[in-house]
């Protein structure tokens, strides 16, 4: 999955944080933002790890959370 240059990759994780996140990734596998659902409550939470991201691009990402989680 790309939408200009940027990647959803969906990932699990179990032990401190246990649940399902789809992460947003540069072409070099660097993770610029994540949507992470808690596996109990199904709450949603986002993270950026860049200051700024193109709109576009954030849009197509909120679009693929709905999609794959």
């Amino acid at each position: 999955m790309s939408g200009g240059g940027y990647r959803a990759v969906l990932a699990s994780s179990v032990g401190e944080r246990d649940g399902m996140s789809l992460e947003l990734t540069l072409p070099d596998g660097e993770v610029v933002a994540e949507v992470f659902e808690e596996g109990e409550t199904g709450e949603r939470t986002v993270t950026l790890f860049r200051r700024a991201l193109p709109l576009e691009t954030l849009l197509w990402f909120l679009a693929k959370v709905d999609e794959e989680l």
